[in-house]
């Protein structure tokens, strides 16, 4: 399986997760120059801005560390103008979502 399928495959089961936890999913892969945001859900009255990292044979961790400084420079970027074109009232987060050897990890509020 290539690495864009792996990827494609952990966001869809990412967007299974996040609906069985009552959200809503609002867009997927949402791509602007600077980044891409690869879920965006609303909780409530908060709009959720996901990072999915998919590592089918990593450890628990591996997915969250590669989310680095730089990477969540660009998800902020991105988020940003996401929000120009989609005003939003409420609070926003930004969550970690892992899927590796061991399973699924949900990170919330995780930058």
């Amino acid at each position: 399986m290539s690495i864009q399928e792996t990827g494609w495959l952990g966001e869809l089961r990412a967007a299974a997760n996040v609906r069985r936890q009552g959200m809503r999913v609002v867009a997927r892969r949402f791509r602007t120059k600077n980044g891409e945001i690869d879920l965006i859900a609303q909780s409530g009255s908060t709009l959720v801005f996901i990072e999915v990292k998919t590592r089918p044979h990593g450890g628990i961790g591996e997915g969250a560390r590669a989310v680095n400084a730089d990477k969540q420079r660009h998800v902020r970027a991105a988020a940003r103008l996401y929000l120009q074109a989609h005003p939003w009232n409420g609070d926003i987060r930004f969550d970690v979502i892992e899927i590796s050897a061991a399973g699924l990890r949900h990170i919330k509020n995780a930058f």
